[in-house]
């Protein structure tokens, strides 16, 4: 997420009645100056529906879809309680709350008390930005307010950094209270939710200028704030020493958070080896073959994810050849791995993150991994078909959805879907849009890549199965 404009908090918020032309166009709030009237041309909400064509195995005529004029903004996915939830903004724009909707039938479960957002200046205006989380412990889910920016201030004197967490339990109903909040005096957008310990965890790595490596458990309220000792490298890291010719520290110096495990932090420095603190292994004790020791070519990037470590490593320059593997966090070993040789990655974008489906089909773009079956699959150029970018994978029916490119004839990225078991790419019409992503049978559509609105006067749509 990128840094918010100063007290713009409409930026913050990504608010979705800011973007498409089919809704209000302005977050449910009475344009300036006027009086909003009803016309007699407007359809009947029960008659608009998003235009958009949906694979076959999903019914487009059924389901529901948030419009933009309801205000409701960062859609994300509670899979215990089986719910979406959303953010809305208050009128003022100085404070946001939860809403929980029901993933079928899109009826409203319960909603958040107001969460104030910190206000800064002489004219008490939010300078920041707010993101919605979800993490899990056991079978409970936490929806987690995330506001980082600053506060105080009245022109005489500074406002100060700041970065908040409030924190729900999902599943209820009625209003419901936060159960938590944590506040850190700094400003970080590196906080993250782990899908499982009920952890969010800061990536900052070890020596940063204004915070350290931390984790809290937003059920207990403990928080870890790691130290030099804590994220200790194992003996015979690759690399950790040779860095110090040119001139850098050793990994224990430098060493960054990437989940926590109940084993202990996931911990990686200079993006060549990975470990967990405490540990006894490290990611050299099981490395793959195929990774070349070279400058530009020995990197890796380590998640934890679905209660296991996914590795994505680089086998060749600029990550021309990729390799993702399953690692077991107790023993280091690799329970599956994958090898694709064919596009590089932007490094300026960076490799793909790695999404979790159905507890079982981990994605990151041409890679699928099965976590129950420990299989797999890569979907990269070959001499006989293109590469597919994978979007979403239907965890019940092992069918995954994503696109393959354009190519120079001018003909426009083709929505594809795969059965990853017969290893079957099949061609979808031109005009159906792959899911964003798939539970418990139901197709969801929300934005990307920033955008505040989903489609034209839509913040989002959930489709189930035929």
């Amino acid at each position: 997420m990128g840094k918010g404009a100063a007290g713009v908090v409409a930026v913050g918020l990504l608010l979705a009645g800011c973007g498409g032309g089919g809704g209000d166009g302005d977050g449910g709030q009475k344009p300036e100056g006027r009086e909003r009237t009803a016309t007699a041309s407007a359809a009947p909400r029960e008659e608009r529906r998003p235009r958009v064509a949906v694979p076959a195995a999903f019914d487009g005529a059924k389901g529901w879809a948030v419009e933009s004029s309801e205000g409701l903004s960062s859609p994300v996915y509670a899979p215990h309680a089986k719910e979406v939830l959303f953010l809305k903004n208050a009128r003022d724009g100085k404070s946001t709350q939860v809403v929980a909707r029901d993933l079928r039938t899109g009826d409203v479960r319960w909603t958040g008390a107001p969460v104030a957002l910190p206000v800064s200046g002489r004219r008490g205006t939010v300078d920041g930005e707010v993101s919605l989380l979800v993490t899990a412990k056991g079978e409970t889910d936490y929806a987690v307010v995330r506001f980082t920016g600053e506060k105080g201030g009245d022109g005489a004197s500074k406002p100060r950094a700041t970065t908040r967490l409030t924190v729900f339990p999902a599943g209820g109903s009625g209003s419901v209270e936060a159960s938590r909040t944590f506040e850190f005096p700094y400003k970080r957008e590196t906080f993250a939710a782990q899908d499982s310990e009920g952890v969010v965890h800061n990536f900052t790595r070890l020596g940063s200028r204004n915070a350290q490596p931390l984790a809290v458990d937003v059920v207990t309220g403990e928080q870890t704030t790691y130290t030099r000792r804590q994220l200790a490298a194992p003996s015979g890291v690759r690399r950790c020493t040779e860095r110090r010719i040119i001139g850098q520290s050793d990994c224990d110096e430098r060493a960054g958070i990437f989940g926590v495990s109940p084993r202990g932090p996931l911990a990686s420095a200079f993006g060549s080896s990975f470990w967990l603190g405490g540990g006894s292994w490290h990611s050299g004790t099981s490395e793959p073959p195929d990774i070349e020791h070279t400058a530009a070519s020995s990197l890796v990037q380590p998640y934890y994810l679905g209660g296991v470590i996914i590795a994505d490593w680089s086998a060749g320059r600029n990550g021309a050849v990729r390799r993702y593997e399953v690692r077991d966090p107790g023993t280091g070993k690799v329970r599956v791995a994958v090898r694709c040789e064919g596009k590089r990655i932007d490094l300026d974008v960076g490799p793909p993150v790695p999404t979790l489906s159905g507890g079982r089909y981990v994605h990151a773009g041409p890679v699928v991994l099965d976590l129950r079956e420990n299989k797999g699959y890569c979907f990269e150029d070959t001499e006989d078909r293109k590469r597919v970018t994978f979007t979403s994978v239907d965890a019940g029916r092992g069918i995954a959805y994503g696109t393959v490119p354009a190519d120079r004839s001018g003909r426009p990225a083709l929505p594809v879907e795969v059965d990853l078991a017969a290893d079957k790419v099949t061609p979808l019409g031109p005009d159906v849009e792959p899911p964003a992503w798939i539970a418990e049978g139901v197709a969801a559509y929300v934005p990307k890549y920033g955008k505040r609105t989903w489609t034209s006067g839509f913040t989002a749509g959930f489709y189930p199965s035929k």
